[in-house]
C-alpha cells in the first residue's frame, strides 16, 4: 500500500516524547529527564544530593518520616547563589521538595505548585504550628519541584511563583531574606552539570551515559568484535548519515559484549518523536505499540458507544507527535536485525475520526477498534485496555514506512 501521500500530514504540532507529554518539554540542545519516574522518595533524595553539591558539605539532610517541612537544612555562609546582587546566603536555610506524581501541563501544574507554596509558607507563618514553636524560622528557602514552570515574563509560572512568595512572606511576616525555586528546568541544568549525581538514579541515566559506559568497557578489551551493516529503506527524512552512524556505533559497542538485543530504544529522538521498541517473532507481524498513551478515563467505559466519543482525546494525543516510530528487533542465528518503521500519523487520524458505533467491540481487556479502508482490508486496530488504563495500536506492516535496517553479525 502506498503511503507517500501521507507525508504532508506529518507535521510538528507541539513538542512531545515517549512517556513525557508537554509536562517534560524537549529541546534539541539539551539532555532531557523524566523526573516523574523517580517517585516522591527518590526525588527528595535527588534534591538533597544536589543541595549538598551546590551549597556545600555543611548541608544536613533528613531521612524518611516527619521532617518539619525540611528535606535538608544549612547554616552559615554558602557560595550560593552566585552571582547574586545581594551576595551569597549567610544564615539558616531549609530545602523543601514538592513532587507531583502526574504532571498535567504547565498551567495546571503551576496552579498546583502555587497551592503547595501557599500551604507551606502558611504553616511556617502560623504561630501555633510546631514549626513556629520549635523554631527557628528560616532566613532562606529552596523549594524544589519536578513540574515545569513557564519562563514567560510577568505571566509565566516562574514570575507568578516569585510574586506569590513575596506576598506570602509579607502576609505571614516571615523573616525570609531570600528564596529560590528549583523547578524542572533548573534541576535539569544541575543534572547536566553534575553527571555523577544523575548516574546514581537509574531512571535518569541517558543513552549517552550508557554509550560512554559501554565504550569504556569495550576499549578495555581493545577491540570491537561485532560487525554492523546499515541498509537504507524507502522512507525519507529520518535516518540521516549521522543517525545511521550513531546507531551503528551503539550496536557495535553493545554486541561486542552481549548477544542479547539492545535493552532500550536506540533512537534518542528529536523534538516531537515518539519511539518504541518491538520484538518481532516473525517477519510479517504487525507493527505494535503497546502503550501509545495513558487513559485513566477508560475506567468509565461500559459500552462500545462510549469509545466513539473519545476520538478527540486520542487524535489530540497523536497529533502532538511529529513522528511515531517503531524499532523492530528480530533475532536469527548469529544475526540480530533492527528495522526502523514509521507509523503514518495521518492514517491513524483519518481512521479514528471516521469511527462510528460499529467500530469498537467488547473484548477481554476492554475494547478493540477495527479500522479498515474500503477494500484495502484492516489497516490498524486500536486497543483500549481498561484494566491498565492505556491505549495501544496494532498497524498492518505494509502500512508502515520502512526507514532502514541495521544488521548485526554477532562475534
Amino acid at each position: 500500500m502506498s503511503t507517500g501521500s501521507l507525508d504532508e500530514r506529518r507535521e510538528v504540532v507541539t513538542v512531545h516524547r515517549q512517556g513525557q507529554r508537554a509536562r517534560q518539554p524537549v529541546q534539541n540542545d539539551r539532555v532531557d529527564y523524566d523526573l516523574t519516574r523517580l517517585g516522591p522518595r527518590d526525588f527528595e533524595h535527588l534534591t538533597q544530593a544536589l543541595a549538598v553539591k551546590i551549597l556545600g558539605t555543611g548541608v544536613s539532610v533528613f531521612g524518611d518520616g516527619r521532617d518539619g517541612g525540611r528535606e535538608a537544612t544549612f547554616r552559615g555562609q554558602t557560595s550560593f547563589p552566585a552571582p547574586d546582587p545581594d551576595g551569597p546566603w549567610d544564615g539558616y536555610g531549609v530545602l523543601q521538595a514538592k513532587f507531583r506524581t502526574r504532571p498535567l501541563g504547565t498551567s495546571a501544574d503551576t496552579k498546583w505548585f502555587l497551592k503547595e507554596v501557599a500551604r507551606e509558607l502558611g504553616t511556617w507563618g502560623d504561630p501555633n504550628s510546631s514549626r513556629a514553636k520549635d523554631g527557628p524560622l528560616p532566613d532562606y528557602m529552596i523549594l524544589a519541584t519536578n513540574v515545569v514552570l513557564s519562563s514567560v515574563a510577568g505571566s509565566g509560572g516562574i514570575d507568578r511563583v516569585d510574586k506569590a512568595i513575596k506576598e506570602l512572606v509579607a502576609k505571614h511576616r516571615l523573616p525570609l531574606k531570600g528564596w529560590k525555586v528549583w523547578h524542572f528546568d533548573q534541576i535539569r541544568t544541575f543534572l547536566d552539570l553534575n553527571p555523577e549525581i544523575r548516574q546514581t538514579y537509574d531512571a535518569l541515566i541517558t543513552p549517552a551515559d550508557v554509550l560512554a559506559d559501554l565504550r569504556r568497557r569495550v576499549e578495555a578489551r581493545e577491540t570491537l568484535k561485532a560487525n554492523v551493516r546499515f541498509s537504507p529503506g524507502p522512507g525519507r527524512g529520518v535516518v540521516t548519515g549521522n543517525v545511521s552512524r550513531d546507531i551503528a556505533d551503539r550496536l557495535r559497542l553493545h554486541h561486542s559484549l552481549h548477544s542479547v538485543p539492545f535493552g532500550r530504544s536506540l533512537i534518542d529522538g528529536d523534538s516531537g518523536w515518539f519511539v518504541t521498541v518491538q520484538r518481532a517473532r516473525y517477519d510479517s507481524m504487525p507493527l505494535v505499540i503497546s502503550k501509545l498513551m495513558e487513559a485513566r478515563w477508560l475506567r468509565g467505559f461500559t459500552t462500545a458507544d462510549d469509545c466513539v466519543g473519545v476520538e478527540g482525546r486520542i487524535v489530540s494525543e497523536i497529533s502532538g507527535f511529529q513522528r511515531i516510530l517503531v524499532l523492530r528487533v528480530a533475532e536469527a542465528s548469529a544475526v540480530i536485525t533492527y528495522r526502523l518503521y514509521e507509523i503514518p500519523i495521518g492514517l491513524l487520524i483519518d481512521g479514528i475520526q471516521a469511527a462510528n458505533g460499529g467500530t469498537f467491540k467488547k473484548t477481554g481487556f476492554g475494547f478493540c477498534g477495527d479500522f479498515s479502508q474500503g477494500n484495502s482490508g484492516r489497516l490498524f486496530d486500536l486497543r483500549l485496555e481498561i484494566s491498565v488504563e492505556k491505549i495501544g495500536v496494532k498497524l498492518a506492516l505494509e502500512c508502515g514506512i520502512d526507514h532502514g535496517t541495521w544488521t548485526v553479525e554477532l562475534p
